[in-house]
């Protein structure tokens, strides 16, 4: 009579037969999945956050960790799925559909994910568009772009059992992980890791290096007192495009994003200054093109919206778009705006900025414009009415 095989036996064969039944297995996969979320997230917004971090920016971190947050999250889950199942077609469909959402993850995050966060921090903006997916493409051409990242997570969903059940087989020797579980579970992290990092940088483009772009030419001019024609260009940054404004930098000041179009590979980076000043520079392939002050750009283009004239030579670029209920709303109160009414810039967000208006006598109204060259007055309340 053949011997029955003993319990707790370690016979390896009889082991790898039933070890995705075990909870321990399960926990594995639910493991693996946590760190190849996290090799994703930080290969999608590692190096940003690095980037930002030392930065004097607003709203700009939180949608980084949303973003490395969802990703550790979604494949945990795919992680701990694929190991209750531990069937190979199975894990495989399931890490590819996975792959797809982090794709879409990546490439929407930055229109939809930081339009709600802005949205949470000031309600005054709730439900506009702030952020508008500017994109430049079709989310089948965004799955063709990051096919790296698929073939890697479907080569490992392909790997993961007999990967897991190795790990396994480590653990249960001596009851936890040890020096080469661990390995098992970190060698495919650098790959995942590049593979992302590569799709993101050939994707989309970040608008971190627009923003430290912009930090480092506003610092350098505010020490230069003569002709910023004469200031050395340093990292390929043109201090030329700060010489409109450079009367109007002095004092700290906060960065954030006043819009980005992926596919032209334009970034609008808005500057506060704390002595009041706003401006606005834009960043083209990063290469600094152009700073200007908000506030005249804004208050030009209302200024010929309500007078007819037309704009300043040195402002063609203010021309401004009126929403027809709103330039019913201005005839009606033209006379109370008077010819050239003050504008202030109470609250920006993304490409939409809340403006101020002082006209004749105490009449005052808020004004809400949308985007940036061109931009548009979309509506307009009167205070107080």
């Amino acid at each position: 009579m053949a011997e029955s095989e003993p319990i707790g036996s370690n016979n390896p064969d009889l082991f790898k037969t039933e070890a995705h039944m075990s909870p321990r297995y399960r926990r594995l996969g639910l493991l693996n999945g946590l760190l190849i979320g996290l090799a994703i997230g930080l290969g999608a917004w590692g190096l940003e956050l690095i980037r930002i971090s030392g930065l004097p920016v607003r709203l700009y971190l939180p949608e980084l960790f949303v973003g490395m947050g969802l990703m550790v999250i979604l494949c945990g889950l795919t992680g701990r799925l694929t190991g209750r199942i531990a069937r190979t077609p199975v894990t495989v469909l399931l890490w590819a559909i996975t792959a797809v959402l982090v794709l879409l993850i990546m490439g929407y995050l930055p229109f939809y994910g930081r339009s709600f966060i802005t949205w949470l921090a000031d309600q005054r903006f709730w439900g506009r568009p702030v952020f508008p997916n500017t994109l430049g493409g079709t989310t089948s051409g965004l799955i063709l772009g990051g096919l790296l990242i698929i073939i890697v997570l479907t080569v490992l969903a392909l790997l993961q059992g007999y990967r897991l059940e190795n790990i396994m087989f480590e653990t249960q020797r001596i009851g936890r992980l040890n020096r080469r579980a661990w390995l098992g579970l970190l060698m495919p992290l650098p790959f995942v890791f590049l593979a992302t990092l590569v799709t993101r940088n050939a994707v989309l483009n970040p608008a971190s290096t627009a923003i430290e772009m912009t930090n480092r030419a506003i610092l350098r001019a505010q020490g230069f007192e003569g002709d910023l024609r004469d200031l050395e260009d340093d990292s390929g940054i043109s201090y030329l495009a700060l010489r409109g404004v450079h009367d109007r930098i002095d004092g700290p000041f906060t960065l954030d994003l006043a819009g980005v179009n992926a596919g032209s590979s334009t970034v609008v980076v808005a500057a506060h200054f704390d002595q009041g000043a706003w401006i606005f520079c834009r960043v083209i392939n990063d290469q600094l093109n152009q700073c200007f002050d908000a506030t005249r750009y804004y208050s030009a283009g209302i200024g010929s919206l309500i007078t007819g004239e037309p704009l300043p030579d040195d402002c063609r670029g203010c021309r401004m778009e009126v929403s027809e209920p709103t330039a019913a709303w201005l005839d009606a109160r033209r006379d109370r705006l008077g010819d050239a009414p003050a504008v202030e810039i109470v609250a920006r967000q993304g490409n939409h900025a809340l403006l101020g208006l002082h006209g004749t006598g105490d009449f005052a109204a808020e004004c809400m414009v949308a985007g940036i060259s061109p931009s548009t007055l979309t509506d307009c309340r009167a205070i107080g009415e």
